[in-house]
């Protein structure tokens, strides 16, 4: 009885000694788990510190790419001097008020109207009367009811004197001095809902021919007609914006004014829309 008594007790030490190695390799393998989670856990955050998103299996790092919670910027118009216009208070004094104009670096910066009611598509009714609707010079810039009164159409023709003071379309023929068309890009339209920003192609002396009766602006290929006579025009006064290439069907404002002293001339000025803007 002694003898297995012994027995039993090595083999209950042996079977306890057993017991505490296995317990104690547990403990091991749980700390290393434990380690390995903590370091994926700092190299995590190293990495979000560093702006790398890292999405799964081939998923390219994007360095700073913004998260849901990223506040969205204002969009900021790169250009100076758009006006802003109150349409509320300009429709009080005539609702014929579609947009206004404005052309850096000239003294245009006018309403434009349309007499949109009126049955003639060429009506020149603000050719001879004011915003206030009061008859005679210098009339109103204006647009033709053939035009869309929101400028979509591929070319809105855009009408107004040639007034001595440099008034209304007077300062236009800045444009014919290369030192001053190389500077001034820009023209602005702005309508009730949209900031349009053109830039300046071309400052054309044409002949007198009514654009809209004679070229079809509803088409692009109307369009390139017109486009290829501006281009193909002999004149010394003519400027053209080097480099700049104009493809038609984009949309275009044409701003026509009289030629002093030459009463079967025009001068266009011709720009093709490149920004546009809700407001």
């Amino acid at each position: 009885m002694t003898g297995m008594s012994r027995k039993r007790k090595r083999a209950l030490r042996k079977w306890m000694f057993t017991i505490i190695l296995l317990a104690a390799a547990g403990c091991m393998v749980i700390a290393a788990v434990l380690m390995t989670g903590r370091k994926d856990a700092r190299d995590a955050g190293a990495d979000a510190a560093a702006g790398q998103v890292q999405d799964g299996p081939g998923q390219q790092e994007i360095p700073g790419e913004p998260t849901d919670d990223t506040e969205t910027e204002p969009v900021v118009i790169p250009y100076e001097g758009i006006p802003e216009p109150d349409f509320e208070e300009l429709w009080e004094t005539n609702a014929d008020v579609c947009a206004w104009i404005t052309v850096p670096g000239t003294q245009v910066d006018y309403p434009v109207l349309q007499n949109a009611s009126s049955k003639d598509l060429h009506d020149t009714y603000y050719l001879e009367h004011t915003v206030e609707r009061a008859a005679g010079l210098p009339g109103a810039i204006y647009i033709e009811p053939c035009n869309a009164g929101d400028f979509t159409d591929l070319n809105t023709v855009i009408y107004g004197h040639n007034m001595k003071n440099g008034s209304m379309f007077g300062s236009l023929y800045e444009f014919e001095d290369n030192t001053f068309f190389e500077e001034h890009e820009y023209a602005y339209i702005v309508t009730p809902e949209k900031i349009l920003v053109y830039r300046i192609f071309a400052a054309v002396v044409y002949s007198d021919r009514h654009l809209t009766g004679t070229f079809d602006f509803t088409t692009a290929e109307g369009c390139q007609v017109f486009l290829d006579e501006l281009s193909k025009n002999r004149d010394m006064r003519d400027q053209f914006r080097e480099g700049m290439e104009v493809t038609a069907g984009e949309r275009m404002i044409t701003m026509s004014t009289c030629v002093r002293g030459e009463d079967d001339r025009r001068l266009l000025i011709g720009a093709v829309l490149t920004d546009e803007y809700e407001h």
